[in-house]
């Protein structure tokens, strides 16, 4: 199927990508402004309205807060409309497709094989074909529940992230964020194996009030770091019993 692509982020760059490595069609790209990303998919640079005409998919990747006017400033076309957007409902009777994957910015290495790609709207065979091709996995949500899901996205990915950051700035050790990394990734593969209590380690999940009371009278300065752990800490203790 012959993509069009409006915008030039990570979702752009996943999804060119992903065609690429296929072996399916790139009409071309619109940009409103400098973007490496048309050189590196080595695809022409065209208009809203020339994509409307030369493409059978057009994939809005643009920011949430954009999509609904880009969709509205695309001419009368043939093409199916759909957009990445994890909490945005279909636009233009076409569909969503969230990959559920940490993007990589444009220029890195970026693929969407063993992604989860979530559907939402109409042309579901097509979404399918898309995943299939792509080597990816396919699940549906209904429009209502886009915007849970989207947040336990956030939860699992820009969350994690926020928390390595806290870690590095309390560690007090040089050059550890390979280590820090390693740690998380050894705390990733306990929950991946364990649905139950044996997923937690450390003070919450050992019941270990006394630590905890010591670890909130270190963070003591920063009041809502503070909180924060302490929320986290009554969550495992509540549910790792």
């Amino acid at each position: 199927m012959r993509l069009g692509i409006i915008g030039g982020g990570r979702a752009a760059w996943a999804f060119g990508s992903t065609w690429r490595r296929i072996g399916w069609p790139l009409a071309g790209i619109a940009l409103r402004s400098e973007n490496p990303i048309a050189g590196l998919l080595d695809v022409p640079i065209q208009s809203a309205a020339d994509l409307a005409k030369d493409s059978e998919l057009i994939l809005i990747a643009v920011s949430d807060r954009a999509i609904g006017e880009v969709a509205a400033s695309i001419p009368q076309t043939k093409a199916i409309i759909f957009h990445p957007s994890g909490i945005l409902t279909s636009v233009r009777g076409g569909f969503s497709l969230h990959p559920l994957k940490a993007l990589a910015p444009v220029g890195e290495g970026s693929d969407l094989r063993h992604a989860l790609l979530v559907f939402e709207g109409a042309h579901r065979d097509t979404a399918r074909q898309i995943a299939d091709a792509a080597g990816a996995r396919f699940a549906e949500i209904k429009p209502e529940q886009k915007a849970l899901y989207h947040a336990a996205a956030v939860f699992g990915s820009n969350y994690i992230a926020a928390l390595l950051d806290i870690a590095e700035e309390l560690l007090g050790i040089d050059h550890a964020r390979d280590d820090l990394a390693a740690l998380a990734e050894s705390a990733i593969e306990n929950w991946r194996m364990h649905e139950d209590s044996r997923r937690f380690t450390g003070p919450a999940a050992r019941g270990d009030r006394e630590v905890i009371a010591r670890h909130l009278a270190a963070l003591g300065s920063d009041p809502q770091l503070a909180e924060l752990y302490r929320l986290l800490a009554e969550r495992i203790l509540a549910t790792a019993k």
